[in-house]
């Protein structure tokens, strides 16, 4: 029988227990602009792409790590009946986001979208175009750290975290982005969920070191 002394030793070497609130997220910084623009509208089409980076992963304040299911069909060996395994089903992932005054995060997957299939005339692109790697990794939680406040923002600095799981979604691309509600509420925060589509993740090096940082919900590693 397990003892709490067993069980308080076990959880102590093994760092404790994962926190759903330690993840970082890492879109594409470049995502390439808009295709086809030259010139000052090319300049301007690359805006959005421009608004990526750590921003997008301190006000990411949700995310998944991915599953997959394997696909499977009855083959009988003599008198046994088997279950064989033939290929994979992936479910989309989604991110949400919160939006600061300058809707950067809108603006940023806008870009995106026109990648996919552009607005004007309507035509779809090809996905070797649009399509960017993105990686999830589960942190650890630092062993000793500071926090600071800033409105509805939480900043912390900490020692001892890093990368303990990471994930690589491969030719990612957002497919689902949701209408953005707006209301009455005086302390209300706007919010933007964005649904991802890939064709396959498999796990990666986390690349996350000790000394780590995090915001809102979200996480990054420095």
């Amino acid at each position: 029988m397990t003892t709490i002394d067993q069980f308080k030793s076990a959880a102590s070497l093994k760092l404790g227990f994962a926190r759903s609130n330690q993840f970082l997220v890492q879109l594409p910084t470049n995502l390439g602009g808009k295709p086809g623009l030259t010139g000052f509208a090319g300049i301007l089409s690359k805006i959005g792409s421009l608004l990526g980076g750590e921003d997008m992963n301190i006000l990411c304040s949700q995310a998944q790590l991915p599953g997959k299911r394997i696909l499977t069909h009855e083959r009988n060996v003599g008198a046994e009946n088997q279950q064989v395994a033939y290929g994979y089903v992936v479910d989309q992932v989604s991110l949400t986001f919160y939006c600061m005054n300058d809707y950067g995060i809108v603006k940023y997957f806008d870009e995106w979208r026109d990648m996919t299939i552009q607005q004007i005339p309507g035509e779809a692109m090809y996905k070797k175009d649009y399509a960017k790697p993105i990686k999830i990794h589960q942190l650890r939680r630092p062993l000793a750290g500071k926090s600071i406040s800033a409105g509805p923002i939480r900043l912390n600095l900490g020692l001892g975290g890093s990368s303990v799981y990471s994930v690589e979604l491969l030719d990612a691309f957002p497919t689902t982005v949701s209408a953005i509600e707006l209301t009455n509420e005086l302390d209300g925060l706007v919010q933007l969920t964005v649904g991802i589509s890939y064709t396959n993740w498999i796990n990666t090096e986390g690349g996350q070191g000790w000394i780590s940082a995090s915001a809102g919900l979200g996480s990054f590693g420095l």
